[in-house]
């Protein structure tokens, strides 16, 4: 008998060192130190001294989401990479952030692959990147098909997506399970498309042994079966490692056990990756010690409805415009923040994008139109048409909603202000970048400002944020 170990990370969002991350303990939410590129890089190189077959793979948002990778286009963290021993990944949504050829370029500067069978070059239809990949090891082979997010052109700003395109994936994956079936022991199915629409392509495509979920930031602690295939996701920012023991006998899988391990301070460190991890971070030092405001609450994104972190991206914005109403994007990456003081580097993790603010006129029925929509694409009932990330975040607005009624019947009640939302009534909102009411794009006017800058000046003025303890966005 034969055991192959997975390893899977996803979603990392340039969460580089020990951070806090977010635990529910009795409905509450408590915070614990975790994560980060020298423990995991540790706990690898411990893992391969003592098993023989051992795969690496990475579920991508690999080079955005904090100060360091989004001020150098990804760069910055290609060091620490070249030392991780990866042997696969696959781009997320974000890792298009930059264009087709920086994307490109921070590939290639990898010693390990990049997979994806449903990107391709928009003028030839070639694949942008390989479809797929065979590991060979001892007494195993396993194909690797990587499948990125379909929906970059649909849901990221334009510019992410220029000169490619991106395709549903169902088509894509049954012609690379059909070159590899014959060829490999094992098929293992590397997504960025999120646990939903992977669980929904399992029971579409045959012959998939293993899918390493990622997008969603989902904590699976025990994996779902579908169709014969494994479906495993291992959470977020670095926190988490999942780990999959897979015994083959005859090239079938015999049994599994599965463990998602929480990467906690009882880890030990990698010492050369820890001096790789310092160097990235030194050039920023100004920014971390820079305190710019206080916070009485945990600021996290770990609630689908409302969260306080976006609270206070969005009150900031409603302080700075006499308007109606200020949305933000339903983001999930973001690490938490305890109670105390609010550095500058905390808020270009906040919100990496630092996006430009903008208003916007709106009716009312057009409001209630944008937040439908919003919803459909959060609780659709065909996986294929989730493409949102959590609710639309808010300040000023009210909304009590039935997540499971049909499309654009979900909204039960609607106030702006606190008064009934008037269909007829045009509105002003505030809101920040061009991923935010993309479809509203040529109606918004640009003011020059931007988010953490907007936010800095809120916490001046406000001097310590408290979240509202009060719910405004109700599941009914």
């Amino acid at each position: 008998m034969t055991k192959l170990t997975i390893i899977q990370q996803n979603d990392t969002h340039g969460s580089l060192e020990l951070h806090h991350e977010l635990f529910w303990r009795k409905k509450q939410p408590e915070l614990r130190k975790t994560g980060g590129l020298p423990r995991i890089a540790r706990y690898i190189k411990d893992l391969k001294l003592h098993s023989e077959n051992v795969l690496f793979l990475d579920g991508g948002d690999l080079f955005h989401g904090t100060l360091p990778l989004v001020a150098t286009k990804g760069k910055a963290i290609v060091p620490a990479l070249q030392k991780m021993g990866l042997d696969a990944w696959v781009p997320g949504n974000w890792d298009f952030a930059y264009g087709k050829e920086q994307l490109s370029s921070l590939a290639n500067a990898l010693p390990f692959p990049a997979v994806a069978c449903n990107v391709k070059e928009q003028n030839t239809n070639d694949s942008f990147l390989k479809p797929h990949i065979i590991k060979q090891f001892n007494g195993v082979k396993v194909g690797i098909i990587g499948l990125t997010y379909p929906y970059v052109h649909e849901t990221m700003p334009a510019s992410f997506s220029e000169g490619l395109s991106f395709s549903k994936v169902v088509e894509e994956t049954l012609q690379s399970v059909g070159e590899l079936k014959e060829k490999v022991d094992l098929i293992v199915l590397l997504s960025h498309m999120g646990l939903p629409l992977d669980v929904e392509l399992a029971n579409r495509v045959d012959g998939i042994d293993v899918i390493l979920s990622g997008h969603s930031h989902d904590r699976i602690e025990k994996p779902i079966t579908v169709n014969g295939t494994l479906v495993v996701q291992a959470g977020s920012s670095s926190s988490f490692l999942g780990k999959l023991e897979i015994h083959l006998e005859g090239g079938k899988v015999e049994n599994y056990q599965y463990e998602l391990v929480a990467i906690d301070e009882s880890f030990p460190v990698d010492q050369e990756m820890e001096r790789v991890i310092g160097d990235i971070v030194g050039p920023y030092s100004m920014e971390r010690n820079k305190v710019v405001g206080g916070t009485e609450s945990i600021l996290h994104r770990m609630t689908l409805n409302e969260a306080p972190m976006d609270q206070l991206i969005t009150d900031a914005y409603l302080h700075k415009f006499d308007v109606d109403l200020a949305f933000s994007h339903g983001w999930r990456y973001g690490t938490p923040l305890p109670e105390g003081d609010i550095t500058e580097y905390d808020l270009h993790t906040i919100i990496p994008t630092n996006p430009e603010l903008f208003t916007l006129e709106m009716t009312g029925e057009r409001i209630l139109e944008t937040l439908e929509n919003n919803l459909e694409m959060v609780f659709s009932r065909d996986p294929f048409k989730q493409k949102g990330g959590y609710i639309l975040r808010s300040s000023g607005l009210f909304m009590a909603f039935k997540p499971y009624n049909p499309e654009g019947s979900r909204i039960h009640k609607l106030l702006v202000g606190g008064q009934e939302i008037d269909m007829k009534k045009n509105y002003w909102i505030a809101g920040a970048g061009k991923q935010l009411f993309k479809d509203a794009e040529a109606d918004k006017s640009y003011h020059g400002v931007y988010a953490v800058d907007v936010i800095k000046e809120f916490l001046k003025d406000k001097g310590t944020f408290k979240a509202d303890g009060e719910p405004k966005i109700l599941s009914i």
